[in-house]
């Protein structure tokens, strides 16, 4: 149960105590369900607005927040139900139609859903959000061009509306446009600084576009306005790895591991810059966590015998590198690698066999980092 800040729990006794002496009290019931609503207790208010609604039935207000708290609750098809009640008893409210057609595209209904948002923005015509949620819409169905005429729509209705930027800039991004995007990502974040998922799009472009020092930028704004982000702490230490800063890199990818603990990746990546450190024995711990989470894979494996190899642990990281080559034969760094541990361990025949092999696969060039 979510608890109550104290004036709402005085505002609940006070209208609880009111619906006590006066069971019928419509306002009272009104009162209470949006204590609920406001508490996050979306379960408690849809009975009480069902009961409210009993004794009110043409209020298209409640039964829209009823809708939505239904919506809130993952029960779309009761959702649905009241939006659609809602609609019949006034088919001017252009919001039943936008949270009609909301629920019926989070329910895959998308051709019901772009019915139900073109009859709100013919009600609303300068309401940004049914073009915005228009662009949703087609998005999911990996319609694009369609996605960014209603992102623009929304825009040009609201410029303020800072997720149609971040949104268009998704759909400019997807098209092989990233000077259009960044533009877009800056705009969302003037408008919205301190929004942590906006500074992400802004610094996942700069990463790609190998701009690492502007990543981190971002990045650290990001990890500053959501400090418990598994994704920004991720980001911001790949970025810093990327930039061989691995100082700065594994603190901020522990914190990823504490926030997401089945984080593969970030285990991963955490192993490594320990790797890179020379902090051999807590790479291993990191690699085991790897392979507790994804099984035995080539690339886990090879890692783990580099930080075993490193610590003279021979014989582990020769059984950890035929399991890599098992997984992957074809790499031919794995062979190499196997190579110099056989060779470390007096196996000289397998040692040049396993070079050989390398040599046949063009092992020169390593396939894996570390």
């Amino acid at each position: 149960m979510v608890s109550l800040k104290t004036s709402l729990k005085r505002e609940l006794l006070d209208i609880r105590r009111r619906l006590r002496n006066a069971p019928d009290e419509v306002a009272a019931l009104k009162e209470l369900a949006s204590v609920y609503v406001d508490s996050e207790r979306y379960a408690d208010a849809v009975v009480v607005l069902q009961q409210y609604l009993a004794k009110s039935p043409m209020d298209v207000d409640a039964m829209l927040v009823c809708g939505t708290c239904y919506r809130k609750l993952g029960l779309l098809e009761a959702a649905a139900t009241e939006f659609e009640r809602a609609a019949r008893s006034d088919p001017k409210s252009a919001a039943a139609y936008y949270n009609l057609g909301r629920v019926y595209d989070m329910s895959e209904r998308s051709d019901e859903a772009v019915e139900q948002h073109m009859k709100a923005i013919s009600l609303a015509p300068d309401t940004a959000e049914p073009y915005y949620r228009l662009g949703v819409t087609f998005a999911g169905r990996k319609e694009l061009e369609e996605a960014e005429g209603w992102y623009r729509e929304a825009i040009r209705a609201d410029y303020g509306c800072a997720k149609a930027h971040t949104n268009l800039g998704y759909v400019l991004d997807a098209t092989d446009r990233s000077d259009e995007a960044i533009l877009e990502f800056k705009r969302a974040i003037e408008i919205d600084p301190d929004n942590a998922e906006m500074h992400l799009n802004l610094g996942a472009i700069y990463g790609e576009r190998g701009a690492l020092s502007d990543a981190v930028e971002e990045f650290r704004k990001a990890t500053a306005a959501e400090p418990r982000s598994a994704e920004a702490r991720f980001n911001l230490g790949v970025a810093l790895a990327g930039l061989h800063r691995d100082d700065e890199a594994m603190p901020e990818l522990e914190l990823a591991v504490k926030y997401s603990p089945d984080n593969m990746e970030a285990q991963s990546q955490l192993g490594l810059a320990l790797l890179r450190r020379g902090l051999f024995a807590r790479s291993i711990v990191a690699f085991k966590r790897v392979i507790a989470l994804e099984g035995e894979t080539g690339e886990s494996c090879y890692h783990m015998s580099l930080a075993l190899a490193s610590l003279d642990r021979l014989e582990d990281a020769a059984r950890c590198l035929e399991t890599a080559v098992r997984e992957e034969p074809d790499d031919p760094q794995i062979h190499y690698q196997r190579g110099i541990v056989l060779d470390r361990l007096g196996h000289s025949v397998e040692a040049a066999a396993a070079y050989r092999e390398s040599d046949r696969l063009h092992a020169r060039t390593p396939k894996h980092g570390g």
